[in-house]
């Protein structure tokens, strides 16, 4: 839909110059250097072109006094057919030369005898005057006979005409020596006032409607680049919109609009400008295309596109005038020729399956056809308008689709990986739940195997170690004297030790006392057993927020202060120990084990002892924060906080006890 309405926009470009022939069937023309209009009568709307045969006066720069009376009749080269270059007259039996400079002259027989009528003057090569009966009425640049004197400007110009009841006299001097080839390859146009005002207004709205779709294009997938700077595509596209937005603004193809909107910009550096982004652009599209299809498109050619660039520049420096238009000419063909390979790739990414290529191909095909009319019109082989704006824009939306339709696949392969992503992890988090609750079971079946072991070493083999002791004890006593008193004696002494050991295991699975603080056993206990076994001081401090502890987290703690304490007595060669057990009611309770022993380096330690890895186990099971801080001679410090999920359970029973 929206292609068939800039499809219909790009027509009525093309239509609206309703000329008077069109009206009545046939076309007029000039004949021997007379234009007569007086059987066409202009109206509102209505223009005429001042085709067919202009007297020709070639090599020289007449004006009106060359013609007046008295004077001796200037020698013409014959009548040449405009619009045309002078390329294609023979003067006295010889071919013109591109460059050069001439006069034509024109009869012109108004239709009516009183009023004004307006001309139009489009892009006449290089430089030209105009006079009608004398009267100098337009002018663009200054005529001379060589490049020095010249001042080469390409315009568009409306001139009006006084009509006073006698023929008009038209005597246009044209002078070219920077372009390819001069003459007048543009019909002028005669018509009413106003009109021809009026088709310059719409040419140029369209052209800035179309400069303007360019404009917003291009800054729209500069600010996609920004935003996504991995891919560079949106950049190429971007600055490629931005030069066909330069050099449409600035070129004939819009009627050079850039002058109503800069009038301050000198029209030879204006010039300079769109010849400059005409033989960039189709760098910049090329590396568009190649960044959307790697592999269709061949990387060596934008070595071929970019080298165009550097010779454009070195012959605006060295050789400006004819030898750089030659060379646009030729990159113009060039343009043409890529166009066509652009076409094929494209193809071929269709029949690969490739996003978007589609809508590109119709893009590029119309360019393609424009570009070809363009050309055409350029080498005045045809009579046409330019297109290269309204195919550009078009290319432009079709692109716009083509990197809709690559946003909509991405878009759905995203959303694809997010639903995937997301069953995934609700299968790691179960798995995680799964494997946090199988640990804490398994913790929980050790603890109670432990408590299990501990009763019946203490119930059992503790208490038959210990009437062994006793009865080896009677018997030492009772044969006190004999040969067997000392072997008893030793016996009761290693029964004696050996029930220790018995009960320092069982209390060591699970100890018997227990703090009636807390839903553990007895951090107390374990201090003043190991300060009893192995002489060294540890000092054990307790804080809770509750006044009975009902945290299950107590249990694993115990159990991470029981190998820190075994770690520190083992290894640290420390003098002091100090344990401390505190919570302040913040959701957490927090265990510290601090020794003034030798300490070690955590950075350069090679792994976890077994000791550490089981404390790191113990953390991870009930989601506690466990921290092991260390340097040689500072001593060790290790801290653990673990979540309390029971404090407003705790305060309960706390309230319930007060009352």
């Amino acid at each position: 839909m929206i292609t068939c309405i800039l499809i219909a926009v790009i027509l009525l470009a093309t239509a609206g110059n309703v000329t008077a022939s069109e009206k009545n069937g046939k076309s007029p023309r000039a004949t021997c250097g007379v234009f007569d209009l007086q059987g066409y009568p202009l109206a509102k709307g209505e223009a005429v072109a001042l085709d067919g045969e202009w007297e020709f006066f070639w090599g020289r720069l007449l004006t009106p006094e060359d013609f007046q009376l008295g004077q001796p009749v200037p020698e013409s080269s014959g009548y040449m057919s405009l619009p045309g270059r002078w390329t294609s007259h023979k003067s006295k039996g010889q071919a013109l030369s591109g460059t050069g400079q001439a006069t034509f002259r024109l009869r012109l027989l108004p239709a009516h005898n009183t009023g004004r009528l307006s001309l139009r003057l489009f892009d006449i090569h290089e430089a030209y005057k105009l006079w009608a009966n004398g009267v100098l009425v337009a002018q663009s640049g200054v005529p001379g006979i060589s490049a020095e004197t010249e001042v080469p400007v390409r315009s568009l110009h409306l001139a009006e005409l006084a009509l006073n009841g006698h023929p008009i006299e038209l005597i246009l001097q044209v002078s070219n020596h920077h372009f390819r080839f001069g003459g007048v390859t543009d019909s002028i146009m005669v018509a009413l006032p106003g009109t021809l005002e009026k088709f310059r207004a719409r040419d140029w709205g369209l052209a800035l409607f179309f400069a303007g779709c360019m404009l917003i294009m291009g800054v729209y997938h500069l600010f996609l680049f920004f935003l996504q700077k991995r891919d560079p595509a949106p950049l190429y596209f971007g600055l490629y919109c931005l030069l066909v937005v330069g050099y449409s603004i600035t070129s004939n193809t819009s009627q050079w609009v850039a002058s109503v909107i800069f009038p301050w910009w000198p029209p030879a550096s204006m010039e300079i400008f769109s010849l400059a982004c005409f033989v960039m652009w189709p760098s910049l599209l090329f590396r568009f295309l190649k960044e959307l299809y790697p592999d269709e498109f061949h990387s060596w050619l934008h070595y071929l596109l970019d080298a165009r660039i550097v010779i454009f520049f070195c012959l605006q420096i060295l050789a400006p005038g004819v030898p750089l238009y030659w060379f646009i000419a030729l990159c113009l063909l060039q343009t043409m020729v890529f166009a066509t390979y652009y076409l094929h790739r494209l193809v071929l990414c269709i029949r690969r399956g490739r996003s978007g290529a589609k809508f590109l191909l119709i893009g590029l095909a119309m360019q393609f056809l424009a570009g070809l009319n363009d050309s055409l019109t350029h080498f005045a082989i045809i009579q046409s308008i330019y297109l290269a704006e309204p195919a550009v824009c078009l290319f432009v939306l079709t692109q716009s689709m083509a990197l809709a339709a690559r946003f909509s696949v991405a878009f759905d392969s995203v959303e694809r990986l997010s639903v995937e992503l997301e069953h995934k992890n609700e299968a790691l988090q179960f798995e995680m739940e799964e494997r946090n609750r199988l640990g804490q079971k398994v913790v929980s079946i050790s603890e109670e195997e432990r408590r299990r072991i501990s009763h019946e070493l203490h119930d059992g083999l503790c208490q038959q170690l210990t009437g062994a002791r006793l009865r080896a004890s009677a018997l030492a006593h009772k044969y006190a004297g004999s040969d067997d008193a000392q072997a008893l004696a030793e016996l009761a002494d290693l029964l004696n030790t050996s029930t220790d050991d018995a009960y320092r295991t069982s209390r060591g699975l699970w100890p018997v006392e227990h703090d009636t603080s807390q839903a553990g056993p007895s951090l107390e206990s374990l201090v003043r057993s190991i300060t009893k076994a192995t002489g060294i001081k540890v000092t054990f401090e307790k804080e809770y927020f509750c006044k009975k502890c009902m945290n299950p987290n107590v249990t694993p703690l115990y159990r991470i202060a029981q190998e820190a304490l075994t770690n520190a007595v083992k290894h640290s060669q420390s003098h002091c120990i100090q344990v401390r057990l505190i919570c302040h009611g913040d959701g957490k309770i927090k265990l510290s084990v601090q020794d003034d022993g030798i300490g070690y380096d955590v950075a350069t330690s090679k792994g976890e002892g077994l000791g550490t890895s089981i404390m790191a186990h113990r953390a991870k099971i009930i989601d506690a924060e466990l921290h092991i801080i260390s340097f040689p001679q500072s001593g060790t410090y290790v801290s653990c906080a673990a979540p309390c999920s029971v404090l407003t359970i705790s305060n309960q029973n706390s309230e319930r006890s007060a009352s």
